[in-house]
């Protein structure tokens, strides 16, 4: 399971109608709903405020192989054929991006903001 589907099962809940059993029969088991886990919203949304802030300060082309390989989990080698870019020019600029930030946040840490 790639981490981009581990991510959404972890926070989703399903739901069943009956207990879950290692019967093949299709009709014991039906998904009533799925819901999403407790999360802490403010947090997240701060987070996400964050990560979009931070992006900012990338290239186009940063911003789009730091999605592809961080944010969503693709590995360096399914985020150059997503990109239509090679796997080198992926690992390149994904370092080259979190030098930047890496960079950037340490002159924030040390100035004390």
């Amino acid at each position: 399971m790639t981490k981009k589907y581990r991510r959404l099962d972890e926070h989703e809940l399903l739901l069943l109608n009956g207990p879950a059993t290692q019967d093949t029969d299709s009709d014991k088991l039906t998904m009533l709903d799925a819901i999403p886990a407790l999360v802490d919203v403010p947090g997240e949304a701060e987070d996400m405020v964050f990560i979009q802030e931070a992006l900012l300060l990338l290239t186009p082309q940063e911003q789009r192989v730091v999605q592809a390989t961080i944010l969503d989990g693709f590995t360096e080698r399914e985020a150059a054929k997503e990109l239509g870019i090679s796997q080198p020019v992926v690992h390149r600029t994904k370092e080259r991006a979190l030098k930047k930030l890496r960079k950037r946040f340490a002159l924030d840490k040390s100035a004390g903001k």
